[in-house]
């Protein structure tokens, strides 16, 4: 009973010590705030569905997400506070605000809706100081990502203006510049002391390019602002330009997910077909799909191909076998016919033939008929006539073995000329639009890849690596293929 008790105990401390040595998930905690109906300044049109498709975005992407739709100052203070205490336990957070925002005297401060901000002391008790928001921020162990949408232009900047023009205080349209922390990214939808666009559609036109973005695998998060940086950039005609202050010293992806160039670099020399299908239903349009299909029937033709061999094969093996077996009974038949001659000669008595063995549902040598009463020279001519046939027999079934092999030869080289066939061949893009996947750098981020003078053609590089997927290369072809790299 004590051994059985130790036993147990033995039992689940190792059971505690796998739970304990298996990492736990990342955990990505984001507060995501849109303020809109401001009732002592203009309705913000966008904001609230700016806010509610940041915060679908970022479930997607693993974030648990505290939303705020059109807050107070108690109710930011509030939701400030549980994303603080969230942050504390968190890997990664990141703070979302779409609304109304501006900067006095150097700082910066978000406008809750029913803020009244008339003087100093408005700014100072009526609105959330953006310190308060990186305090919050910085409880996290990880990286900490600020985005900030609110840029836009508001009443409160003029009516501040004129009324603290006299006292030395400043007042800015825009957010002020804020103070890089280590492992802290901050996203403006413009650039410092701009004012951004609220936009005409949905969202604004840096949200919806943020939004985008997000849901785009795989993109390093210094990438992806790059990459919304352009967006707005194009799409307001160069009027607003976001800015980003960066300071990481590792990567980090806010979409985990791999992308499809991921995907077809880890199964591009796989042979399990099933691999190759999954990743043509899940990228349909991947770049990379024509050459999933271009495999994947090369790799079905050749299973084919070789399960014919391997039935032929089989059959020949077993033709080959009942023709041995046909063989080794016509032999002890012609042995006997020479023996049954030669005692005749020497006027002993003739032994009768042994009783069939094995399959009796097979060939049987055929019975030495009876002695015809003839004499002894008529006995020698049967026997003489059945030897003679036991070795025609024999010959017969010679050549047949022959023939077999010879069959056998020509339907194997058949089949390698056949399976010579199934070499790689470069995909047939000819259906498909010549465009890299939505997953892969644009062209200002992509490096330059001219090739040098004397390497391959990129159709011949496109054969060349499905014929090192599938270990055929020659030595020559291998020194071709380190020039395409």
């Amino acid at each position: 009973m004590i051994l059985i008790a130790r036993l147990c105990g033995l039992i689940m401390l190792m059971l505690t010590g796998l739970a304990m040595a298996a990492p736990a998930p990342e955990r990505r905690v984001a507060l995501v705030i849109g303020n809109s109906s401001y009732r002592n300044a203009p309705v913000l049109l966008n904001t609230v569905n700016d806010a509610g498709d940041m915060a679908v975005a970022l479930r997607k992407v693993g974030f648990e997400v505290i939303d705020g739709i059109d807050l107070d100052k108690r109710g930011m203070d509030a939701a400030l506070t549980r994303f603080a205490r969230l942050a504390q336990d968190a890997d990664s957070v990141m703070f979302y605000f779409a609304g109304h925002g501006f900067q006095f005297n150097g700082e910066n401060y978000l406008v809750p809706i029913e803020a009244k901000i008339e003087d100093e002391v408005g700014v100072q008790y009526e609105t959330t100081r953006l310190a308060d928001v990186v305090t919050a921020l910085n409880y996290a162990r990880g990286v900490k990502i600020m985005v900030l949408d609110a840029c836009r232009n508001n009443p409160f900047v003029n009516q501040l203006a004129r009324r603290q023009a006299t006292r030395g205080f400043s007042v800015g349209s825009g957010l002020a510049p804020v103070a890089r922390a280590q492992g802290m990214v901050i996203a403006y939808a413009t650039q410092a002391n701009d004012v951004a666009a609220d936009g005409a559609g949905r969202n604004s036109p840096f949200t919806a390019a943020l939004v985008r973005e997000i849901d785009q695998p795989g993109l390093e998060v210094a990438t992806l602002f790059r990459r919304v940086q352009k967006s707005v950039y194009d799409a307001t005609s160069g009027r607003q330009t976001p800015e980003l202050s960066l300071s990481l010293l590792g990567d980090f992806y806010l979409n985990r997910e791999e992308t499809d160039a991921d995907v077809w670099q880890r199964i591009r020399a796989s042979d399990e077909p099933g691999a190759l299908r999954d990743f043509i239903q899940r990228y349909p349009a991947s770049f990379f799909t024509v050459d999933a299909r271009t495999r994947l029937d090369l790799i079905e033709r050749r299973s084919l191909a070789t399960s014919e061999r391997d039935r032929l094969v089989r059959e020949f093996a077993e033709r080959e076998r009942a023709l041995l077996e046909r063989l080794e009974r016509a032999e002890q038949g012609r042995q006997q016919a020479a023996t049954d001659l030669a005692r005749q000669e020497r006027g002993e008595a003739i032994a009768p033939p042994p009783p069939a063995t094995g399959d009796t549902t097979r060939v049987k040598p055929a019975p030495i008929p009876p002695k015809p009463p003839t004499g002894d020279t008529a006995e020698r001519s049967r026997l003489a006539d059945e030897l003679a046939r036991r070795e025609k027999e024999l010959a017969a079934l010679e050549a047949e073995k022959r023939r077999l092999a010879e069959e056998r030869r020509n339907v194997e080289q058949a089949l390698a000329a056949r399976l010579g066939t199934l070499a790689p061949s470069p995909p047939d893009r000819s259906t498909q639009p010549q465009a890299m996947p939505a997953s892969a750098p644009r062209p200002a981020e992509r490096r330059a890849d001219t090739p040098a003078a004397g390497a391959p053609a990129k159709a011949n590089c496109s054969e060349l690596l499905l014929r090192a997927q599938l270990g055929e290369l020659t030595p020559a072809a291998r020194e071709q293929l380190q020039q395409c790299r």
